[in-house]
């Protein structure tokens, strides 16, 4: 799906309805005009569209003139581009219908959808005029084009794509109707809004000379989608928070590993492009932008941000750019680790130009100060990198701005540590690094926190749980620290701490193998969770999840209540069941459209249609496939395809599978294959029969059109691999990749290393964890 491409969607009078929709990012636009198809290659585009009579034609530029050509053809002209990038041209040729509103400073903003979504629009126009507005006052330089549109495509594979004046999404990242979508998706319609309104300034105003910089684009729209969305829903959202549990942990876990790369990095091949579009380049990227941010204070970071904007403005621009344009505003005063003003190059290289990042670790010299010391985070240091990323310069030190706050008192200081010597810090109490999550780099555990978890922020709190986690996983710590740390969340009355620890609860989860070895697991987190001030009713989710004031509040509430249904609880899957009858099968027909029709309300429908499947017969299934396959709202249809996945008939659910892989007459969009496929591997009910499946249908899949996209491919392989759990099972993949030529080629001796890493923690430490939470439950139940 790139390039010029044609898509098409079914009307609501059943009819079926073609798209002509581009997706020129990175090197596509040489598919479809002849050009110089690089970044750095800039030119003004007129575009003018020959399209059928009846459709409506949009470009980058506003619409200038419309021809009649006869023969059933009109030709559309649109307004001259400012100088961009081959990547951004942009068209759509369809049947569909907008919402229209104006910014304060005059841009026509429009949203596009089919016509029977039009009403799920308006959220995305609210948010887009919102969010436009927002950036245009902060960034002080005007959007530069007339008008904005944004289109939810039925079929995108890019999720979004920024092309300057004409914004394309997928239809889940762009629609939203009260009905199916849960906050958690509003609030994600949000962000994506937010960063691709960013890119309008980092990407198409100024864009990177080339790849290896992308980071300049991606980095930044991350920082900014948390504050574009923060405008959005008034601060109801709390981006702030989340931008540690969302935006750092991804930073945290991707760069924690030997197949990592720096930020910039050389790219030399067209595939190696494709793959520069990762968590390190966003997440990464978005986070050292954020810690500079809190290193230099906001308004320097704003006021450089802005020069570099400005002098870089239909140009392009690469790191040393940025660095120089931040170093040209920075006031004496800000000072480096030397006690001179920050020299801004040799602090920001060795975290753009080295992969990794620091592991701080502090040791009490005596009863008033305190030694810290650095070392890279690894999550396994006998697997090595790539050779040409093994030996940098900086020899993975860092200059690091070491933010604490001791025990007891509730001021964070911020000290220099320079990259060849340990910090020494003066305090009689226990001190926390990293305090509020501000830089890039894991502050270490110590048991001495945990009576005191609450007097930090959330942003504290939450990533006290990922270093204490990563900690153990990376065998630095015992387990027994992480799961004693668990504990304090009897008291925890916010969501943001409870999202992150049940986050990497279902992660330890999915290390044990089998559901009866995960059994004691369960209890314990039953047990934790019953106890919790956040653990709110039904009835408060169903009364206040439409509030955006409530958010927080009903996520929790909501988010404690499923993990029950994940937990195994059988009075919450039950309860799931009745809800599913009472609401779909007593009020829907097969003749009706279920998201028209369900009322079950959105926080709890894919649940309850996930647990109807899997305690229901094969006549509750038939019935959800049959509205799956009739369904519109792409949301309501994850929902349905999501709850296909749920069924404990391992006989259903290789069907399914085989029905994605068919090039022809398949029931399920290329698109989201991947995401069934990864629902079917966490179903316990396939867990054995995955890996027979994948070595039995092996050719058949390389001929299917699932190879067709090497990227979902590869999750689709990643997703079956990561049902292994025995080393029987592991010798028999082993055996197959060396047996089968083409398995080599697909790169699944590269997956091979999770999957040992899941066998060895189960070897070394299932038992211990077992005993552990057995013995906690015992404290929790008394």
């Amino acid at each position: 799906m790139t390039g010029l491409y044609q898509t098409s969607y079914t009307d609501i009078n059943g009819e079926r309805k073609m798209v002509a929709v581009t997706q020129m990012e990175p090197f596509s636009a040489r598919k479809v005009v002849p050009c110089f198809d690089e970044p750095a290659f800039k030119a003004s585009w007129t575009v003018t569209v020959i399209h059928p009579t009846g459709t409506t034609a949009i470009a980058n530029g506003m619409e200038e003139k419309s021809e009649n050509l006869g023969d059933n053809f009109i030709s559309s002209k649109f307004r001259t581009t400012p100088r961009m990038s081959t990547y951004l041209l942009a068209i759509l040729v369809s049947k569909f219908e907008y919402n229209e509103k104006h910014t304060k400073s005059g841009v026509r903003f429009r949203v596009w959808s089919r016509p029977e979504e039009k009403n799920s629009t308006v959220y995305a126009l609210e948010a887009g005029v919102k969010c436009l507005e927002f950036f245009e006052n902060y960034y002080k330089i005007p959007f530069p084009l007339a008008k904005q549109d944004m289109v939810a495509v039925p079929d995108f594979a890019a999720g979004a794509m920024e092309n300057w004046g004409l914004i394309t999404y997928n239809e889940d990242s762009l629609l939203y109707d009260p009905r199916v979508y849960t906050g958690n998706k509003k609030r994600h319609i949000a962000m994506v809004i937010a960063h691709e309104l960013a890119h309008q300034w980092f990407g198409n105003l100024v864009t990177l000379k080339w790849w290896n910089d992308l980071w300049l684009n991606e980095g930044f729209a991350t920082l900014a989608q948390y504050l574009g969305t923060d405008e959005i829903s008034a601060g109801n959202f709390r981006m702030n928070e989340w931008f540690t549990m969302d935006t750092l942990w991804t930073a945290f876990e991707a760069d924690s590993v030997a197949s990592t790369h720096p930020m910039t990095f050389q790219i030399d091949k067209a595939i190696e492009v494709l793959y520069s579009f990762d968590h390190i380049t966003y997440h990464k990227g978005g986070s050292v932008l954020s810690m500079l941010r809190k290193t230099i204070g906001e308004d320097n970071f704003n006021t450089a941000i802005n020069h570099y904007l400005n002098e870089h403005k239909y140009k392009n621009a690469e790191a040393a750019d940025l660095f120089n344009a931040i170093a040209d505003m920075l006031p004496d005063d800000v000072q480096g680790p030397n006690g001179a003003k920050l020299n801004i190059t040799d602090f920001l290289e060795p975290w753009t130009k080295q992969l990794g990042y620091p592991l701080l670790s502090a040791t009490r010299v005596n009863s008033s100060t305190i030694r810290v010391e650095q070392e890279r985070f690894k999550m396994s240091k006998s697997e090595l990198e790539e050779e040409k990323y093994r030996n940098p310069k900086w020899g993975f030190k860092w200059d690091v701005p070491v933010w604490y706050q001791s025990v007891g008192s509730k001021n964070i200081e911020m000290k220099w540590m320079k990259s060849n010597e340990p910090l020494y810090i003066h305090s009689e109490q226990p001190v926390i690094l990293n305090a509020d999550s501000n830089g890039l780099y894991r502050g270490g555990y110590s048991t001495e926190y945990t009576l005191t978890l609450q007097q930090f922020s959330t942003q504290t709190r939450v990533r006290l749980i990922d270093d204490s986690f990563a900690g153990a996983n990376a065998g630095l710590l015992n387990y027994s620290i992480p799961l004693e740390l668990l504990m304090y969340l009897r008291n925890e009355q916010d969501y943001i701490p409870w999202s992150g620890a049940l986050k990497r609860i279902r992660e330890l989860d999915d290390k044990y193998g089998t559901v009866r070895e995960k059994d004691s697991f369960h209890k314990f987190v039953l047990a934790l969770s019953s106890k919790t001030p956040a653990k709110k009713y039904v009835d408060f989710v169903l009364k206040n999840y439409l509030d955006d004031k409530q958010f927080v509040e009903v996520s929790a509430a909501k988010e404690l209540i499923l993990n029950d249904c994940f937990m195994g609880d059988s009075g919450c899957g039950e309860n799931m069941v009745k809800l599913f009858n009472k609401e779909v099968i007593g009020k829907c027909g097969s003749d009706r459209i279920l998201s028209e029709c369900s009322q079950i309300p959105a926080p709890f429908r894919a649940d309850a249609y996930c647990q109807a499947v899997k305690n229901g017969n094969r006549d509750t299934f038939d019935k959800v496939f049959h509205w799956y396959k009739t369904e519109r709202n792409q949301v309501e249809k994850l929902n349905l395809m999501n709850a296909l996945g749920c069924s404990k008939d391992i006989v259903t659910l290789k069907k399914l599978m085989l029905d994605a892989m068919k090039k022809e007459g398949s029931a399920f969009r290329l698109e989201d294959c991947l995401s069934l496929f990864r629902k079917i591997s966490t179903n316990a009910a396939a867990s054995d029969s995955m890996l027979n499946f994948l070595i039995e249908k092996w050719d058949e899949m390389l001929e299917s059109r699932l190879a067709s996209n090497s990227r979902k491919f590869d999750g689709i392989l990643s997703s079956i691999l990561s049902t292994i759990n025995t080393r029987g099972d592991f010798e028999k993949l082993r055996n197959f990749r060396t047996r089968v030529k083409s398995a080599e080629q697909y790169g699944i001796e590269y997956l091979e290393y999770p999957i040992e890493v899941a066998i060895s923690w189960r070897e070394t430490n299932q038992k211990f964890v077992t005993k552990y939470v057995e013995d906690l439950t015992k404290q929790l139940q008394n």
